[in-house]
């Protein structure tokens, strides 16, 4: 009986600045993950479809699959980067994380989006869809799972929807690369999560609710601990949540130097692997997102203003950790600080 592991996706999106129409699947199956490409259960009929929309043979290596794709104007990712999954079953997927789909809208003038079955459409509309803003157009999976259709009358559907398509013309590359780069002076390039905002889920309980309002803002452990070992080493004369971009959580203004100390889930710690809440998905997936923008943007800012900015992270603090992590902070921080160690 197939048991659950953690999947990443394991191969890249095809696409080019010519892709204008994008084709999403779910996950990849056992077969593709093991042939490292799409589609890749010889039973799946994707190819042999694309291939009578194309009017040419059915490819056979990646390079021809992808020369296929690409001359059709296609550009071909699943909805999901990594989850949990048994074996192949779409049904089983959960602790999802939702592609990059940036990178190709970045890239590519895409116009439309095809979700290959009911499953990607329900996880495109979840996930990607307040990215990418378009809606997408659901037709029968190509799975051997979906016996219900038959190759000639899921030809026929997918040839109803792709039929003409094609690759952006010169003119039309140009154009979107005007209208990015105009965007993206303007400030309107692509989707900002700082900006965006999914109403808030009710909480699933009392106790929940209880829990989140007991989260701090200032003065936990972490930062108790560390402004502790601060006056200890001789580094006092702080300040804290000075009035700068992101309101350090320790600042010294006069030298213009800044220490943040992060909590791991909430600001997305990269030493982590953090799974994301299994409900309201799409709500706190653009939350993270928000957070670590803000944190990005908060940083540079004062970078730019000449200030030395630290970063210290709450696992950083754990008891096997800390005094690793303030035998390499101190040190900095006396030297920017014009300070002796005590």
């Amino acid at each position: 009986m197939a048991t659950y592991q953690h999947i990443s996706h394991g191969f890249e999106p095809v696409f080019n600045e010519r892709s204008t129409v994008l084709v999403l699947g779910s996950f990849p199956s056992v077969l593709s993950r093991k042939n490292d490409f799409y589609y890749g259960n010889p039973q799946n009929r994707f190819w042999r479809v694309l291939a009578a929309i194309a009017k040419e043979p059915a490819p056979e290596t990646i390079s021809e699959k992808k020369e296929m794709l690409l001359s059709c104007g296609i550009a071909l990712w699943d909805v999901i980067q990594e989850c949990d999954i048994k074996g192949s079953s779409d049904a089983s997927i959960k602790n999802v994380v939702p592609a990059q789909v940036e990178l190709i809208t970045r890239t590519a003038p895409i116009k439309r989006v095809i979700c290959n079955g009911a499953t990607a459409g329900r996880l495109y509309k979840k996930y990607l869809l307040y990215k990418v803003g378009i809606e997408a157009e659901v037709l029968p999976s190509t799975s051997p799972a979906n016996a219900a259709w038959g190759f000639d009358r899921l030809s026929e559907r997918w040839l109803a929807a792709l039929d003409g398509v094609q690759p952006a013309t010169d003119d039309e590359v140009d154009s979107f690369e005007r209208e990015r780069k105009s965007a993206k002076r303007a400030g309107k390039g692509e989707v900002e999560y700082a900006h965006v905002r999914i109403p808030a889920p009710d909480a699933s309980s009392y106790a929940v609710h209880k829990s989140m309002q007991g989260n701090k803002r200032k003065d936990t452990k972490p930062e108790l601990l560390v402004r502790q070992r601060l006056r200890e080493a001789g580094l006092g004369g702080y300040r804290l949540q000075w009035k700068v971009p992101g309101r350090s959580d320790v600042a010294w203004p006069g030298k213009k130097v800044s220490l943040f100390i992060h909590g791991c889930y909430w600001h997305r710690c990269p030493h982590c692997n953090l799974s994301l809440p299994k409900k309201n998905t799409e709500y706190w997936v653009a939350k993270f997102n928000r957070n670590q923008e803000r944190d990005a943007q908060n940083e540079a800012a004062l970078i730019a203003d000449g200030w030395k900015v630290h970063v210290i992270w709450e696992c950083e603090l754990k008891k096997g950790k800390r005094e690793e992590t303030f035998a390499k902070l101190l040190p900095k921080l006396a030297r920017e600080l014009n300070k002796e160690l005590r």
